[in-house]
């Protein structure tokens, strides 16, 4: 009970550092610029997100009225239409999602997804709707979901991301971001607002954020940036699907 405790002080704990943090000299080589201009016919996603799922990570992406499930080595499900996929959703959530992020919610892994389209958000898992749609105080860049191991706490808990800030800790009443952005001494100029979607996990009890941006991704701790890639190098295989072919 106390290791899980602490596991969420510890995560809150680096939410809110991440702010503040200084950047350690060996965080200097690894945001060097990328060179992007190959990949600039390619279409940045809408919306992305990352679960950890039986210890692999798994990602969802969605362009335009379609998603793609994946992980590192390749396609797993689509891409593929999201209204035939999710029949129920309203007309304004099968395109165009500004930001989604996945939680479990039950045995075997269940997803709870967390859609978000201008002020508008909706929750729902693959049977139907959980909640929603309802509105929402701001429209967000990004939203993450992760489950929290506190038994004194709601068991999803939310973080979203608007312009350059981003929002506390919330599981209910959706909030408004006003704290200054996570891992900013850490990022490089282009990581620092506007991004197109974030995933916050939990490895090794150490909270991991992922930021996305254009054809880019940027992971980081509390302590140093992990990687930066190209995701066109990263999964070519979602390459033809971004230049809608």
């Amino acid at each position: 009970m106390k290791s899980r405790a602490r596991l969420l002080a510890l995560m809150m704990v680096a939410v809110a550092a991440l702010g503040v943090a200084t950047a350690p000299p060996s965080a200097t080589a690894a945001v060097a610029p990328l060179d992007r201009s190959p990949a600039a016919e390619l279409r940045s996603f809408d919306a992305v997100t990352t679960v950890k799922e039986r210890n692999l990570w798994k990602h969802m992406a969605l362009i335009g009225s379609q998603y793609a499930i994946f992980n590192d080595r390749g396609l797993i499900e689509g891409p593929a239409s999201i209204k035939k996929k999710w029949p129920f959703l309203p007309k304004q959530f099968t395109r165009d999602i500004d930001a989604a992020a996945i939680a479990f919610s039950g045995p075997k892994f269940r997803w709870r997804h967390t859609w978000t389209k201008g002020t508008q958000a909706i929750i729902f898992e693959d049977g139907g709707i959980v909640s929603g749609p309802f509105r929402i105080p701001i429209p967000y860049d990004g939203l993450t979901d992760f489950n929290s191991t506190d038994p004194k706490a709601a068991p999803i808990q939310h973080l979203g991301v608007r312009g350059g800030s981003a929002t506390v800790l919330f599981s209910k009443a959706f909030e408004v971001p006003t704290l200054p952005f996570y891992g900013e001494a850490l990022l490089p100029k282009r990581f620092r607002s506007d991004l197109d979607d974030i995933s916050l996990e939990i490895e090794k009890n150490v909270p991991k954020f992922s930021y996305y941006k254009g054809n880019e991704r940027i992971i980081f701790d509390d302590r140093r940036v992990i990687e930066l890639v190209n995701l066109d190098v990263k999964w070519p295989f979602l390459n033809a699907w971004r230049t809608g072919k």
